[in-house]
């Protein structure tokens, strides 16, 4: 009797995440004139701007645009969940207060949503890069955990981010203010090899910096990424999981009475 009760609840709480990522799918692209196909001009528009200025000045990269590209696609997910789910809590308090529903599910809604749309532009991605030399294996599969790690770290981020975002509304702004200069200390448009002694070091201190690595090599790379560097994002993922956690389930029962 128990193991059907815990069946019916399991089922009404992934029924429950899917109606709120369908809703943030749909509201995002509401009256949008192309839909999904915004999520794939971003990046183009920066490859573009890589193209034009960085690519010739570094000859030694191999296939440059499949390079950034690889990149750029990655940090998009990472940057636009981001920045739509540390708003979340307190953007749905109308529907946190009046239906019964678990505040965990608010930003995890939109990080399914979010990384709906990363497949997307992964097809999108894989189609176009075919005129860049991208090479075609079962090596490619690979991709899916590796945007399941991520996906995991992304998601202890933004249960940090937006916890705190409840108590403190400059961290939306903090964020805004940093999330530009990770952007640049990862090497997305130039080749990591650029930066060398401490400066390397501030790059390998960047977290985000090991899932790039990790989808780039599947994308780039003649042969499969090694477990070296699949151990460090898989350990990477599940701490920064566990913080995020950790930390919305303090503030947690705090969240009602201060939204």
């Amino acid at each position: 009797m128990l193991q059907s009760i815990n069946k019916i609840h399991n089922v009404q709480n992934i029924t429950r995440i899917y109606a709120l990522s369908k809703r943030n799918v749909i509201l995002r692209y509401k009256n949008s004139l192309v839909g999904f196909f915004w999520g794939f001009f971003k990046p183009l528009l920066y490859l573009l701007i890589f193209i034009v200025i960085f690519a010739s000045q570094f000859p030694s990269v191999n296939n440059y645009i499949l390079y950034a590209t690889s990149g750029l696609i990655f940090w998009f997910f990472f940057s636009n969940v981001t920045n739509q789910a540390i708003g979340t809590i307190v953007g749905s308090a109308g529907l946190i207060k009046s239906l019964n529903i678990p505040v965990m599910f608010f930003p995890i809604s939109e990080l399914i949503g979010e990384l709906f749309n990363f497949f997307l532009t992964l097809v999108v991605f894989l189609i176009v890069m075919y005129w860049f030399g991208i090479t075609y294996s079962f090596r490619l599969f690979l991709i899916i955990p590796c945007a399941i790690l991520f996906s995991v770290f992304s998601l202890g981020v933004i249960l940090l981010l937006s916890s705190l975002n409840v108590f403190f509304r400059d961290i939306n702004i903090i964020w805004g203010t940093v999330q530009p200069a990770l952007f640049y200390i990862t090497p997305i448009a130039y080749p990591e090899s650029l930066l060398k002694g401490q400066h390397a070091f501030i790059i390998k201190c960047n977290p985000i910096y090991y899932f790039i690595k990790l989808g780039r090599g599947i994308f780039n790379d003649p042969v499969a990424p090694s477990a070296h560097l699949w151990n460090y994002c898989i350990i990477i993922a599940t701490i920064m999981f566990f913080i995020g956690a950790f930390v919305f389930n303090k503030l947690k029962n705090q969240f009602i009475s201060t939204i």
